[in-house]
């Protein structure tokens, strides 16, 4: 199925993470872990905030009901990101076939398919129509369970999650725990819980290939100098 896109290029994180490390930085206006983060938020001048202050991608929650995003947000975040060639992460709960093709559609250079939600049946399916159609997949687990589901296609990108989904609360050792028993050939991105420079070297030290970072930088006083901070730290 040919899918006409304001955005044909698509910017694959593959490219990157081939090449270093690398941190997602995340964008949202509330989240059910953090309460309201930022309902001011301005996507396009936050896009260009991130990349000035050097991350790799950005991250843009589009889910309306738990995180008050939008894809007018994505649209705003990608008329700064593909001018400069910088991937970018449309989050939302993917359950169906359409939100696939609409955010192919729309211009997002990847996706998330959150194992925790999905049957074996729709994630391979779902997993499979995302690569055909160009885009890059990050597929997120919280558990062994769940990796062994994840492995069930032949996936590039896993996302650790470290903040447990029942509690909200979140601990660096899920990633640390699982990461180990990652079968070789597969980039690990660490989510949640990444506060400071301390925390981004211990994911990296225990094989993460990036990061995804949220909601310590929207809380941030100075988000340049967090993102900077962090990306630094990052090799």
């Amino acid at each position: 199925m040919k899918l006409d896109s304001k955005y044909p290029e698509i910017n694959n994180l593959e490219s990157i993470l081939e090449k270093k490390n690398i941190l997602i930085s995340e964008m949202k206006r509330k989240s059910p872990s953090g309460g309201i983060l930022d309902k001011d938020l301005i996507p396009r001048k936050q896009a260009d905030l991130y990349i000035k202050s050097g991350t790799d991608a950005i991250s843009v929650l589009t889910e309306k009901d738990y995180f008050s995003g939008s894809n007018d947000d994505l649209n705003e975040v990608l008329n700064i990101s593909k001018q400069k060639k910088i991937p970018v992460l449309q989050k939302d709960f993917i359950i169906d076939e359409y939100q696939i093709f609409e955010a192919k559609q729309i211009g997002a250079d990847s996706i998330l398919l959150i194992i925790r939600i999905l049957s074996e049946e729709n994630y391979v399916r779902f997993y499979n129509l995302a690569e055909s159609l160009g885009l890059s997949v990050i597929v997120e687990i919280h558990n062994e369970e769940e990796l062994e589901l994840a492995l069930k296609a032949d996936i590039n990108i896993l996302g650790i999650n470290n903040r447990n989904l029942d509690t909200l609360t979140t601990n660096l050792e899920t990633f640390e725990k699982l990461s180990r028993i990652v079968p070789k050939g597969i980039y690990k991105i660490a989510e949640s819980g990444i506060r400071n420079s301390e925390d981004a070297t211990r994911m990296i030290n225990s094989g993460a290939n990036g990061l995804l970072v949220g909601e310590s930088i929207i809380k941030s006083n100075n988000i340049q100098e967090i993102i900077s901070e962090i990306a630094s730290k990052n090799v």
